[in-house]
């Protein structure tokens, strides 16, 4: 699940946050209009996105709208929809609006449907013109044209803005830093892509550190479990290993022997497991998951727990043969079939 989460994330990240410089400030403050304005005088700048992000009450419950520049997103950004495709940012130009897959299913809003905005001067209605893919919230995200959100709200507020420099230009590495240095002027740190995304994934493997600390402790479980019971196993055997040598058996065809059913029964319990693990991993990615966040994750298998769990199983149950293995090796058969 961790991992089909992750490369869901990534999948967004390389279509939605595009922008060649990310230039946010501290929760606290907020983006200098001067400096907006003194960016869009910057020769090799193809577009500048003023990203305006907060809460509002939709239906007696929060949710997130953002403001955009709907032209630059339109040319810059590759947005993934749950139907149709870029032909949407038209309508949002209009003054349309669309939201994310959790508000979709979080309220039960379709596109094509209106929904009713608490604005600056009273109750404003909106079309909805797509539902689109995002994961930057699960309570829901409203998004819409700056010039929409004005117009509406009449907050000029921006939290963030995102360059995009003009593709193929002459000097895009003395204009980064031109843009770098104008935004260190006011206070203001500026991250590059690569950066800002991989901010994001240090993000989400620190929110699923304790995940992952609970998975080593599931293998070390899992470990001693196969052992012992194995162990159980080979133990109550004795009298056979004994049977073995005085039928002419070796010790080392018996070692050899014992061993290589130990790591037989750690292959068998693996394959048993590919199938359960398999299931149980489609029914968090697909019923759990969309329930308790209402947005999809696309299932992506990754060879790293199955090799996980086949390295567990052998090697615990190998390690469970060598103690009957030592003694069937150290004790006389006849100690071992006096019984019989």
């Amino acid at each position: 699940m961790i991992g089909s989460f992750r490369k869901t994330l990534l999948w967004w990240m390389e279509g939605q946050l595009r922008g060649d410089l990310y230039i946010v400030p501290s929760l606290e403050t907020e983006i200098p209009q001067p400096l907006y304005h003194e960016l869009q005088e910057f020769k090799g700048i193809a577009g500048i996105d003023p990203y305006r992000n907060t809460r509002i009450l939709y239906q007696g419950n929060w949710v997130y709208l953002s403001a955009v520049d709907a032209a630059t997103l339109e040319r810059f950004a590759k947005f993934e929809w749950l139907k149709g495709g870029d032909e949407h940012w038209e309508k949002v130009k209009q003054g349309a609006v669309i939201v994310s897959e959790s508000f979709s299913r979080r309220f039960g809003v379709k596109e094509g449907e209106r929904i009713f905005l608490e604005g600056a001067s009273g109750p404003a209605r909106v079309s909805v013109e797509a539902v689109f893919y995002d994961y930057t919230t699960e309570h829901g995200l409203i998004m819409m044209d700056r010039k929409t959100y004005l117009e509406i709200f009449q907050d000029p507020t921006i939290d963030a803005l995102v360059v995009f420099l003009e593709p193929g230009g002459s000097d895009p590495g003395k204009l980064l830093l031109e843009v770098k240095q104008l935004a260190w002027n006011y206070g203001i740190p500026v991250s590059e892509r690569k950066d800002f995304h991989q901010s994001i994934l240090n993000l989400f493997d620190a929110t699923f550190a304790v995940t992952r600390s609970m998975r080593v402790l599931a293998v070390i479980v899992a470990f001693f479990g196969i052992a012992g019971a194995t162990l159980t196993l080979f133990m109550e055997r004795q009298k056979d290993f004994g049977s073995y040598r005085t039928l002419g058996f070796s010790t080392l065809q018996v070692a050899v022997m014992t061993l290589l059913e130990g790591v037989m029964m750690g292959l068998l319990s693996f394959l048993v497991s590919l199938p359960a693990g398999t299931a149980m991993s489609l029914v968090l990615v697909y019923a759990i998951n969309l329930r308790s966040f209402n947005w999809t994750i696309f299932f992506s298998p990754q060879p790293d727990p199955y090799l996980t769990a086949l390295l567990t199983a052998i090697t615990a149950s190998a390690g469970a043969a060598m103690y009957p293995v030592l003694r069937a090796c150290s004790t006389y058969p006849l100690m071992q079939i006096r019984e019989e």
